[in-house]
């Protein structure tokens, strides 16, 4: 072989040897890079969770309080309503929390004892909202059969459809069987269907505006009286926390009960979904 075949052959052994090298220092690198991506992102998500649950512990802590302080009525006038917070910047991301009454709509598990109270305001709740009265009956039996319902999932099994669904959801709720109707919560448009005068509706609800809540007189002044299944109390409560930390946003929802008794209070979340994005 002459001299310079062996220097290009030389040549071309160091050049694959430094090709390999370049291509195994770039899967170093990339692998490296994505162990430091995947080390932030559970970084990020740890740190989101710890704000959620902060925000859970919070809902918590003053529903607890309210409940020692204030236990005859629970309105929105009181701390706990205003603990909702748009979003706002922390350490890291972004930080919202919204809370619901959940006693604020009907309870459909009312049903289950068979009361005629609670079956009227569900028809005539089913009624402006559009139920066919075959959809009507068919959530009924299923409440009376299979309740008490923890959400609306067993509807959708027993054929209601999801059409059907989307318009109870504003007004109706699947609760122990025992939670009423907070008045003292309750938007305008089931109040309305509930008085059957949405004018009524409407002075009831520029009296708790004014006042933060509404008493039994108050409906005794309007010529209404109390519908079965309602109070001016809750003990259901749906907190949202939603979180953005980095490139990781975090929803948690969290239902929190309340449970009261001799001189006590006991808080507790009963059901609690994170979900992403």
């Amino acid at each position: 072989m002459r001299h310079r075949d062996r220097e290009g052959m030389i040549l071309l052994n160091v050049l694959l040897v430094l090709a390999v090298a370049s291509v195994a220092v770039l899967v170093m690198v990339v692998a490296q890079d994505i162990q430091v991506q995947r080390g932030t992102r559970l970084r990020d998500a740890a740190q989101a969770g710890a704000y959620a649950r902060a925000g859970e512990l919070s809902a918590v802590t003053v529903l607890r309080r309210d409940a020692l302080v204030a236990a005859g009525t629970d309105n929105l006038s009181e701390p706990w309503a205003a603990i909702g917070q748009q979003a706002i910047d922390v350490p890291g991301g972004r930080f919202s929390l919204a809370i619901e009454d959940e006693q604020s709509r009907f309870n459909i598990n009312a049903m289950k004892s068979g009361d005629s109270g609670p079956i009227a305001t569900f028809q005539r709740i089913g009624q402006a909202i559009g139920l066919a009265p075959e959809t009507a009956i068919r959530v009924a039996t299923v409440v009376r059969v299979a309740g008490p319902l923890t959400d609306f999932g067993l509807l959708r099994t027993a054929g209601v459809s999801g059409e059907d669904i989307a318009r109870m959801e504003p007004y109706m709720i699947a609760l122990p069987d025992a939670a009423t109707l907070n008045l003292n919560t309750v938007g305008e448009p089931l109040l309305a269907i509930l008085a059957g005068d949405p004018a009524l509706a409407r002075d009831l609800v520029q009296q708790r505006q004014e006042r933060g809540y509404v008493l039994p007189a108050d409906l005794g002044n309007l010529g209404l009286t109390l519908p079965p299944g309602t109070g001016f109390t809750s003990d259901h409560y749906r907190v949202t926390t939603t979180v953005t930390v980095g490139d990781t946003t975090q929803r948690l929802t969290s239902r929190i009960a309340r449970v009261r008794g001799d001189g006590r209070v006991d808080v507790f979340v009963s059901g609690r979904r994170r979900t992403a994005g």
